[in-house]
């Protein structure tokens, strides 16, 4: 399994989250009411963002909720395909909740691109909270058909056929659980 050839950069990150995902309950800018994550490129491939944590997406008092923690790994590891062109849909996402999080203090989410198969994507996340990691996350993302949003040009493999998409999805195994 290799990763991806195509070299990951902001500009292509932004472009695709503009074309793609604007209405994004987590990082889209055309909502009123999401949360607002502000992804960034790092020196690593990956993407990485700042959030605050407020105390209204709580579950017991002072600890976010584990749902909206799952939604940061994801919406992540989607920047991260962002960052490299490719547009798809999460078919697996295997959580590890390690400590709980803080409402009130910031957090900070990474996510990359660990993997690249045909159409599966195997991507790795985590979400830190003053420094320790409080929840990480694998995932296999299956890349859909789509046009190039810098260049209109045709990107990505075709969709496997449905009988096949399981198939693609258990023959591709990244080789650790390692984090971002």
């Amino acid at each position: 399994m290799t990763a991806t050839a195509i070299v990951p950069t902001e500009e292509l990150r932004r472009a695709t989250h503009r074309r793609m995902h604007r209405h994004c309950f987590a990082c889209g800018d055309a909502t009123g009411d999401g949360l607002g994550l502000r992804f960034r490129l790092g020196g690593d491939g990956g993407v990485r963002a700042e959030w605050d944590c407020p105390a209204r997406y709580r579950s017991y008092d002072g600890i976010l909720h584990g749902g909206l923690i799952a939604t940061l790994l994801d919406c992540a590891m989607v920047q991260a395909l962002f960052a490299h062109g490719i547009v798809a849909h999460t078919a697996e996402l295997n959580l590890r909740y390690r400590r709980p999080v803080s409402t009130g203090v910031a957090v900070t989410v990474s996510a990359r691109l660990r993997a690249r198969c045909g159409v599966l994507c195997v991507l790795v996340a985590e979400v830190r909270q003053q420094g320790a990691v409080c929840a990480t996350a694998q995932a296999k993302f299956m890349a859909r058909r789509t046009e190039d949003p810098v260049a209109g040009e045709s990107t990505n493999e075709q969709q496997p056929t449905k009988g096949k998409i399981h198939e693609s999805v258990s023959h591709c195994r990244p080789t650790s659980l390692a984090g971002p």
